[in-house]
């Protein structure tokens, strides 16, 4: 009879205070989904009235060079890329619900996953994609006027270097920094709750 009375003391001085109910746990989910969803939302309706831009542009403006075309071709290419991929997001973060939190953790590795692949492979074919297609759409605006050319494809140049070697990487480790801590979270909760 000792030892049920020891266990009930342990019991009764568990520090819970820390731990959130199930209704904030439930919050916490929503809230994360629904500025997730936001957020790709917004990216993907302006990813894709880019590409409509970039084809109203191919149809209106006529070009005299092949260069230009395949610059065309390829901002296009790079805008689906990011439509699609993001699109597949929109569509993993719609279709969480209401989860356990195992469930919400294994959603959140494999969220960290996915951004690990996307800056590794994704964003560098569609960033490729991209700075070649500009690169080669600006080729007929500037290729008389030598001094034009210098500085356009200079500015350009290193825009797309601050782009790929600052901004990028920040980005990447911001949102992982992020992500890192909202599953540190929810494993210290998850230990809590089984000890």
């Amino acid at each position: 009879m000792d030892n049920l009375n020891d266990l009930k003391a342990i019991w009764l001085t568990a520090k819970t205070d820390s731990l959130p109910d199930s209704h904030e746990m439930v919050h916490i989910i929503r809230k994360f989904r629904n500025k997730k969803l936001l957020k790709i939302t917004a990216l993907v309706i302006t990813a894709i009235l880019l590409v409509a831009i970039m084809l109203w542009v191919v149809f209106i403006y006529k070009s005299t060079m092949l260069s230009t075309r395949f610059g065309e071709a390829f901002m296009i290419i790079a805008g689906i890329i990011l439509v699609s991929t993001n699109l597949n997001s929109l569509l993993r973060f719609y279709k969480l619900k209401e989860c356990s939190n195992k469930e919400f953790l294994q959603f959140l590795e494999q969220t960290r996953l996915r951004q690990q692949f996307y800056y590794q492979r994704t964003q560098v074919i569609a960033m490729a994609f991209c700075a070649t297609g500009l690169l080669a759409y600006l080729y007929e605006g500037v290729y008389e006027n030598t001094m034009l050319f210098i500085s356009a494809y200079t500015g350009t140049v290193l825009y797309l270097l601050i782009l790929w070697f600052v901004v990028r990487p920040r980005v990447f480790k911001k949102e992982e920094k992020k992500i890192n801590a909202q599953i540190e979270k929810l494993e210290s909760i998850s230990k809590q709750i089984n000890e």
